[in-house]
């Protein structure tokens, strides 16, 4: 089967090399927008966003996180945690549901990056949530789940089909 090669699903990519122009505020508002906008279970919305755009915070993150260090190329990167109070008080045992949310809204922010042209990175903050916390003083009912790095990059998106029939099962394994 062929998709189109304009698709944003196909044409997305993790990119580790930016450009240091700015993302415009209507474009970076409309990404957090878009993951903002993904399905949340039982519609609790716990997520919580912060935008990182100061160098020293990055080279900071840089210094704890050696594998997100690229962010500090970017003009931006985007902290995306979930407020577990919300989900507790809506009568969960534990904090899982925050964690899906926060998937859902960015994929969501990573295929409205790629329409607009900005390059994306999604890193994982869990092991980091301390330093995280620390750093951008964030209280203890916020959780740090992932750091999505985006801005211009010179790497071109081309479009690439991972289907693959043998990973889908019907019905049963």
């Amino acid at each position: 089967m062929t998709y189109p090669k304009t698709d944003y699903m196909y044409k997305r990519r993790s990119i580790r090399s930016f450009r240091k122009d700015p993302i415009s505020d209507d474009n970076l508002n409309f990404i957090l927008s878009s993951g903002l906008s993904a399905p949340s279970g039982e519609g609790i919305h716990p997520l919580e966003l912060i935008v990182i755009k100061n160098d020293e915070l990055k080279k900071k993150i840089k210094s704890f996180y050696e594998w997100a260090g690229f962010c500090t190329q970017s003009p931006v990167s985007v902290l995306v945690c979930y407020d577990s109070d919300k989900i507790f008080a809506a009568g969960y045992d534990n904090d899982d549901l925050g964690k899906l949310d926060a998937a859902a809204c960015i994929e969501n922010m990573l295929l409205r990056a790629t329409e607009l042209g900005v390059a994306t990175c999604w890193t994982h903050a869990m092991e980091n949530q301390e330093d995280y916390r620390k750093l951008l003083n964030i209280p203890k009912n916020i959780v740090p789940v992932a750091l999505v790095v985006m801005g211009y990059s010179d790497i071109p998106f081309s479009a690439k089909d991972q289907f693959d029939k043998n990973k889908i099962h019907n019905d049963r394994w």
